[in-house]
């Protein structure tokens, strides 16, 4: 039996997961309407949203140890709560409405949302596993839902496919791991690891395993080639929610893993070199790939890649084995600045992919022509879509600005000065083929002279968007204070708590 105190953690997954469940039967047998369902979803998650943020971030293992509360997963819990509020109310505000099936529409990701809570949590290979499969699989119904689209079913099969061949070399991964270090505990492993200076082949092998596998679910190189496919033919609810809830998910486990039981300097030999290399791919190819996209969802499915390029440099600064680094105790701004450009890029991506939808249902496609003098159609579509490419371009002031150059900063006062010049490179790249929509809807002819009419709702969430992407660049000392006082080092306890990881 589970101790009481142990399901007072799991309280926000049991709300969900009893919510999800109560909203598909009643739906069944009361045949409730599609808004009914959506209003209710999110009243549970409102609930689900409460109830983690009155817990405290004190680091605590529960569930035999399998678990972990702490600052991260906190943060990380409110995160995902977020994504699948703004999931939610675009598939059933904004975008075209599914043809079938909408209650499971509505109420499937409520199921991936408590996959990737629990992933945030996690202490434990195991439970790592069944958690991560849990959001992947609802991803593959999800992204394949509009299965009469040859489009949206050519994108499942793929993720499907792919999706499978990745989960196969996690569990390689671990199967080598447990063998050579007899659990997959993420504290016991970290023990092992502390007492053999040099790491077996076994090891090392497993380890590389392990990160191929995450590898695919943040769509780094050379696990990328569904992201601008799925990103094409998913619905644009889904895209957003796989662009921005998996890459947070798949680097919630990379931190836990790299960040924490892998942060000796056996093991960083191992895994620094190999993160630096599809850091460097995926900076150059995402970026570089996006310049002659005319569609704007696989531009930015391609510069989704660019993106976790970004992180993985962030991730690496934050490594405490980087002995050579001219500041080895700076490893906390590296850990704050894959915080605020999570941030930073979920506001944008929502942005961005609010207004593809509303734009899909009104235009004769995505192509960057079809926005030609959007500005004079909609100013307000405009504007949004506009500022958020500017910051995911990173030009200030706006928050993507702050986020890249934390990543900057973290690249040279920790010494990776190779990684700070292909950094530097992939921003000025990226100015090229998202300036190249902004020109179109601002300096060019309309197509249509028709106005484009938006509701209260829409353009309410789009006006807040809008000011969060302005405002949040200057709170980056606040959203790192999310996640203060988490600890992911499985046997470490911190005396003063400054960051999403401390040894």
């Amino acid at each position: 039996m589970i101790p009481a105190s142990d399901i007072a953690y799991f309280a926000p997954e049991l709300i969900l997961t009893i919510w999800a469940m109560g909203l598909l039967l009643a739906e069944a047998f009361f045949s409730l309407e599609p808004r009914t369902i959506t209003s209710g979803a999110l009243a549970g998650i409102l609930a689900c949203f409460l109830v983690t943020a009155l817990f405290d971030a004190t680091p605590t293992l529960f569930w035999s140890d399998m678990c972990k509360w702490d600052g991260a997963a906190k943060f990380f819990h409110l995160f995902f709560l977020a994504v699948a509020a703004l999931v939610i109310w675009m598939g059933d505000e904004v975008q075209e409405p599914v043809s079938h099936g909408r209650g499971e529409f509505v109420v499937l990701p409520l199921f991936t949302t408590v996959g990737l809570m629990l992933l945030a949590a996690t202490n434990d290979f195991m439970l790592l596993f069944i958690s991560l499969e849990l959001a992947t699989i609802s991803f593959y119904i999800l992204v394949a839902y509009q299965r009469r689209n040859l489009t949206a079913l050519e994108a499942g099969v793929k993720y499907l496919i792919l999706g499978g061949l990745s989960s196969a070399f996690l569990v390689m991964g671990i199967a080598y791991l447990f063998g050579i270090t007899g659990s997959t505990r993420f504290d016991a492993i970290f023990n092992w690891l502390h007492g053999h200076h040099a790491l077996q082949t076994g090891v090392s092998f497993g380890m590389l395993l392990v990160l191929t596998g995450v590898g695919f679910k943040i769509a780094t190189v050379p696990f990328h080639s569904w992201a601008p496919d799925v990103y094409e033919g998913a619905p644009n609810s889904i895209t957003a929610f796989l662009s921005v809830g998996s890459k947070a998910g798949g680097l919630i486990i990379l931190m836990r893993l790299v960040l924490g039981i892998f942060d000796t300097e056996s093991a960083a030999a191992v895994w620094i070199p190999v993160l630096s290399v599809g850091a460097i791919a995926s900076l150059l190819l995402g970026n570089l790939s996006a310049i002659p996209q005319r569609n704007l969802k696989r531009m930015l499915g391609y510069s989704s890649i660019g993106h976790t390029g970004f992180i993985l440099v962030a991730v690496i600064g934050a490594s405490v084995s980087l002995a050579a680094s001219p500041y080895p105790t700076d490893a906390a701004t590296g850990q704050i600045a894959v915080t605020v450009y999570l941030v930073s890029y979920l506001l944008a991506t929502f942005t961005a992919f609010i207004v593809l939808a509303v734009l899909e249902r009104r235009l004769p496609g995505l192509e960057i022509h079809h926005l030609a003098g959007l500005s004079q159609r909609s100013p307000l579509l405009a504007a949004a879509f506009a500022l958020s490419l500017v910051s995911l371009a990173g030009i200030p002031p706006l928050s993507g600005f702050i986020a890249k150059a934390l990543v900057v900063l973290v690249a040279w006062n920790r010494g990776l000065y190779t990684l700070l010049f292909f950094t530097i490179f992939a921003a000025v790249a990226a100015l090229y083929y998202y300036l190249g929509p902004i020109k179109a809807m601002y300096w060019s002819e309309p197509l249509d002279e028709t106005p484009i009419r938006l509701n209260r709702a829409t353009s309410g969430v789009l006006t807040a968007l809008i000011v969060l992407l302005i405002v949040t660049g200057f709170w980056a000392q606040s959203i790192s204070a999310l996640v203060n006082g988490s600890n992911l080092s499985p046997n470490a306890t911190p005396a003063a708590p400054v960051a999403l990881i401390q040894h």
